[in-house]
């Protein structure tokens, strides 16, 4: 306060600067230089005048005489010293009065514009003095469709305004309550620490009340407490408290409905953040054909077991991370630099890259008798599938491979099956298809294709 006083007396000061200026260039020199002129020319003719002009009186006499002749010319505007200018306060904030317990109102301008004309000193005195409200006086209107004069209180009266907008128009509607489910929508969480995830949100309620008109309400689908992972500011792993947490509603299209009222505004959420962890092991896994007469003989890497960080539920879908090279036409050893892709919804791993090195040998080969065969993908609930013919029910498998590794293969290391997917009622000649339990060996039915009989059950 005390500077905007410093302001205002600094600015009449410059105003008086300016006025005693003017008088003195228009009344006090011209007033002397007359009277030196009359001195001199009759300065000869008497000394009576003389001793008038030279007392130290006259001129302050006179000199008042004519300022009070300048006040009065200037007060009524014969002079007019200042200028009528005009400024414009942009984006007032306009301050509505109604019953906000029992209606809504729409169509209140957040803010409007006052052009403000008058004299350039008391435009700057209402610059300073900050005092500008606008308001709008809806007391004693009921719902409907309103025009009201927007007002303002003018703390410098000898300024003209003008308003934008001056009117507006109103709708008022009677206020109603409903009450909703509170939910809980968490941003930036990919600004968590990768190894913590949010395993649990619990808010201090789970209704809230909100109000507006019956017609708004209807579009709110979902009301939703705002949890932003910024505010935990943490690095580790517990539980967290926020107060204050950010109520909004929406739409069904997730559209944030502006204006509805919601009772309590803001909740208090606590918030437990862990780590959870799964080791799992790497396999590696050659794609294509070796050269002809060659055989994987080992494959080893230096990443055997990785750590994935993720969600629990993800984590307990994922049992090993597959690992793929390329051996089509290998026939010598070769050492491969591989990736190691992150799993959908897994956010951290403990090792992103591994070194492979394979090893080949002579190749060799070795049969299989009766492999069993097993159905798959069919739909067991409904159906039933059988061989047409006990012969369809086994096969023989050949393998091929380093003898070292062949040596150690089992049946019961060896797969044979057909993929009954999307079959239904009928008879069906199906591919046999053999995997093993060593990647290392490549291994081919003997039998081609079976048929296959699928019933009701």
């Amino acid at each position: 306060m005390k500077k905007i006083l410093n302001k205002i007396l600094g600015f009449f000061k410059i105003i008086f600067k300016g006025i005693y200026k003017v008088i003195d260039i228009i009344i006090i020199t011209p007033f002397s230089k007359l009277a030196f002129f009359l001195n001199d020319k009759l300065s000869s003719k008497g000394g009576g005048f003389d001793k008038f002009i030279n007392n130290s009186n006259t001129l302050i006499y006179v000199s008042l005489l004519f300022a009070f002749a300048t006040f009065v010319a200037v007060d009524r505007k014969i002079i007019n010293l200042t200028e009528t200018e005009a400024i414009v306060l942009t984006n007032q904030s306009v301050v509505a009065e109604y019953n906000e317990e029992a209606y809504v109102v729409e169509g209140i301008p957040s803010a409007a514009d006052i052009v403000l004309m008058g004299r350039k000193s008391d435009l700057y005195l209402a610059e300073q003095l900050g005092d500008h409200k606008l308001t709008l006086d809806l007391t004693g209107l009921s719902e409907g469709t309103h025009k009201v004069n927007l007002k303002y209180n003018n703390p410098i009266n000898t300024l003209d305004y003008k308003l934008d907008p001056s009117r507006v128009t109103l709708v008022i509607y009677p206020k109603v309550s409903e009450s909703r489910t509170l939910t809980t929508d968490i941003l930036n969480t990919d600004k968590l620490n990768s190894t913590l995830v949010i395993s649990s949100v619990k808010l201090d309620r789970d209704e809230v009340i909100i109000k507006s008109y019956k017609e708004k309400l209807s579009k709110v689908a979902s009301v939703k407490a705002i949890v932003d992972v910024n505010a935990l500011n943490t690095t580790a792993a517990g539980t967290y408290t926020l107060d204050n947490v950010k109520l909004v509603a929406y739409d069904e299209k997730g559209t944030e409905i502006s204006d509805i009222e919601i009772v309590p505004g803001t909740v208090t959420a606590t918030v437990v953040v862990t780590s959870p962890s799964k080791v799992v092991p790497v396999e590696i896994v050659p794609i294509g054909i070796v050269a002809s007469g060659s055989a994987i003989s080992s494959i080893t890497s230096n990443v055997s077991k990785v750590t994935l960080y993720g969600d629990e539920l993800v984590l307990s879908a994922i049992d090993k991370i597959e690992v793929e090279i390329d051996v089509n036409g290998l026939s010598g050893d070769k050492t491969y630099q591989e990736t190691i892709v992150k799993p959908n919804g897994i956010r951290s791993m403990s090792s992103t890259a591994v070194t492979i090195k394979v090893k080949m040998e002579s190749e060799t080969s070795k049969e299989f008798a009766n492999i069993p065969i097993e159905f798959e993908n069919l739909d067991t609930t409904k159906y039933k599938a059988l061989a047409s013919k006990a012969a369809d029910t086994k096969v023989n498998v050949l393998v091929k491979g380093v003898s070292t590794v062949l040596n150690k293969l089992e049946n019961t290391d060896i797969k044979a099956y057909v993929d009954l997917s999307d079959l239904g009622v009928g008879t069906f000649e199906v591919p046999v298809m053999v995997t093993g339990k060593d990647l290392k060996l490549s291994y081919s039915s003997r039998t081609t294709k079976i048929t296959v009989v699928i019933t009701k059950k």
